[in-house]
């Protein structure tokens, strides 16, 4: 009964050792090929502003915004650096001004547009930021290298939905937020961008809806552009 275990302990160590060299080995000094970057997650960290301010109107710096998006990627070919991907997020805008959305109520309860009025020079603030937080659909292009730092370029679109907004004042009178502005514009949509190497990538987003409804107040265009973070393979 000893010698049957023996040859069986012998026979299993041997198949053991077949099996180990039918294992593909790497060759001293070999690179390993590391995954194409799908770039699955996207955060952003962004410097938000409004083009074609009225006169005296002028943004602060800093007026800082964040965005997050889930991505999945479709690349074409199993060897191509293209791709195509397709996510959703959310992106809250926070644009600090000198200006203020005022709208007039008049005696037979019809209202007046929103118009951005520039605050007066005696007037005294430590913070005065619109805030607008969108629900987005984006899509990208992508051109992304293989290796350890790849080159990346993103050409994409964004669709978004109005979530919420207000301004957050702070003044001699304290601290308050002011919420649900009229005319501001329910559904977005504008071009993206990102250029980068490795997990860290300059991004842009220009709208092509204005902030503000046509024909419900004055017309401003937000523009962000930041720093983009691809933490995750």
């Amino acid at each position: 009964m000893k010698h049957k275990f023996t040859f069986f302990l012998l026979l299993c160590l041997s198949a053991n050792g077949l099996s180990a060299q039918d294992e593909p080995a790497d060759e001293p000094g070999a690179k390993r090929e590391l995954d194409r970057f799908d770039d699955k997650l996207l955060f952003e960290i962004t410097h938000d502003f409004w083009l074609d301010l009225p006169k005296d109107a002028e943004v602060r710096i800093p007026s800082v915004g964040f965005k997050a998006y889930f991505f999945s990627d479709y690349t074409f070919g199993q060897e191509s650096n293209l791709s195509f991907a397709w996510g959703f997020g959310v992106s809250a805008d926070n644009v600090n001004t000198n200006a203020q959305w005022v709208q007039l109520e008049f005696p037979d309860g019809s209202v007046s547009d929103q118009t951005l009025t520039p605050v007066s020079d005696d007037y005294e603030y430590d913070k005065n930021k619109f805030v607008t937080t969108y629900l987005e659909l984006p899509v990208e292009l992508r051109f992304i290298t293989k290796g350890r730092s790849p080159f990346k370029l993103a050409a994409g679109f964004r669709l978004g939905y109005l979530l919420s907004d207000h301004a957050k004042i702070i003044d001699t009178e304290g601290k308050r937020k002011l919420y649900d502005y009229d005319g501001v514009a329910t559904w977005r949509y504008g071009v993206s961008g990102r250029i980068g190497v490795g997990k860290i990538q300059l991004t842009g987003f220009y709208s092509l809806v204005p902030l503000i409804e046509e024909g419900k107040g004055t017309q401003v265009i937000p523009v962000s552009v930041g720093i983009a973070l691809t933490p995750i393979r």
